[in-house]
């Protein structure tokens, strides 16, 4: 039987993570999760791993809504999900200060 979880947890007070994944027998069959910054009054998803289109996958989310994905080497879900969460505590405020400058350079026009 599929058990579905789901979670988010802080970094900063104005970074998230959210989480969702699927697991059947102790196996991971599908998994969200998604970096979010609080950025002028609004919460924008920055960088999201999942498993959409059957592979496990990071889409780095811009500004204009256009998406860069990078496909993982790690195909087994259950180290997907945990490399994804790691990359995110590490790497979050790099992530969150990409999409600022994009930010940033769109109202500086």
């Amino acid at each position: 039987m599929a058990r579905e979880t789901i979670f988010q947890f802080l970094l900063e007070p104005d970074v998230a993570v959210r989480v969702r994944f699927i697991r059947t027998r102790g196996k991971i069959i599908s998994f969200v999760v998604q970096l979010e910054c609080w950025i002028a009054e609004h919460w924008y998803p920055v960088i999201r791993y999942d498993t959409a289109h059957g592979f496990a996958h990071c889409d780095r989310l811009n500004l204009d809504g256009s998406q860069e994905k990078q496909t993982l080497s790690v195909q087994d879900f259950n180290d997907a999900l945990t490399y994804a969460q790691n990359d995110l505590r590490a790497n979050f405020r790099r992530y969150c200060e990409r999409f600022k400058e994009q930010l940033n350079e769109k109202t500086n026009c």
